[in-house]
Order: C-alpha cells, then structure tokens, then sequence
C-alpha cells in the first residue's frame, strides 16, 4: 500500500514516485494556471444542499453531530 506516495506512469511507460506533498504542489499550481480559487465561499457553493437526503442519513448526521458536541468539536455545517 502506497498511503505516502502516488505511482504513476510516464511518457515512456517507466514508473516515478510523487509524494503526496509533490502532488498537492501539483494540483495548487495547476488551479492557479486555470485561476481556481478556493474560498470559504466557493467551498459552502459546493457542499450539497441535503434535500434529496434520506431519513436514515439525517439521522446518522444527527448521531455524528451529537457525538461531535459531546466531546466538545464543533461539528461540521452537514446541512440535514
């Protein structure tokens, strides 16, 4: 298992290491060349709304959130 590092393959087919840090380098760069930015606004546009949510998972959020409060994490904005 490869939890540190990517594999991937080159032009030549050989196979190179990227950490994971390498590849989030990466990605940054590669949002900036397209003129992504990440905000707190554009994260919340995001998020999925919850409306076509079952019961049972609003119910387990709830659970999740409960558990959060309980041990004194602010839990997540899960929108249920």
């Amino acid at each position: 298992m490869m939890s540190k590092a990517i594999q991937a393959g080159d032009a030549k087919g050989a196979k190179m290491i990227a950490t994971l840090l390498e590849h989030l380098a990466r990605i940054r760069a590669r949002k900036v060349e397209l003129g992504i930015v990440d905000s707190p606004e554009r994260t919340e546009a995001m998020r999925n709304s919850g409306l076509r949510r079952t019961a049972r998972k609003r119910a387990a959020l709830a659970r999740i959130d409960e558990r959060a409060l309980a041990v004194g994490v602010v839990p997540l904005n899960s929108r249920f």
